[in-house]
């Protein structure tokens, strides 16, 4: 049956530039990705999200939206009906690059030269000091 969840995560209070970052490089990584500022219901209506940062894919048509609840927790808001297995593969694979932009730019902000690979599904980044 077609409704609305609400699926929380661990992250709080994230940087809404780094995540907005994050949902366009997931959404070029699947065919017809795209962000917009959305998501629709079971109906197809526009619902807001309170971030304005929404990806759709092919197989996602309803989207799955990023809010931020009272307290800063991060959370994905979308209709999974019969997108179940992509709805949640979208939803790690935005946790894993918001929390690779994060750490890279936290390491930037140390002083490090940033190096980033991925090797098969696992994102390698290396912090680099020269003396």
């Amino acid at each position: 049956m077609s409704h609305i969840v609400q699926a929380k995560t661990t992250i709080h209070n994230p940087n809404l530039a780094l995540l907005g970052e994050a949902l366009q490089i997931v959404a070029g990584a699947h065919e017809g990705g795209r962000v917009d500022d959305h998501i629709l219901n079971y109906s197809r209506r526009p619902q807001e999200v309170n971030t304005h940062l929404a990806v759709y894919t092919r197989r996602l048509q309803r989207g799955i939206g990023i809010e931020l609840t009272p307290e800063g927790a991060m959370q994905f808001t979308g209709d999974p009906w019969m997108v179940e297995t992509e709805f949640e593969q979208i939803q790690q694979e935005i946790v894993q690059t918001y929390i690779s932009l994060a750490t890279m730019q936290a390491l930037k902000a140390m002083g490090y030269t940033v190096e980033a690979s991925q090797v098969e599904q696992q994102v390698i980044i290396r912090g680099v000091t020269y003396a």
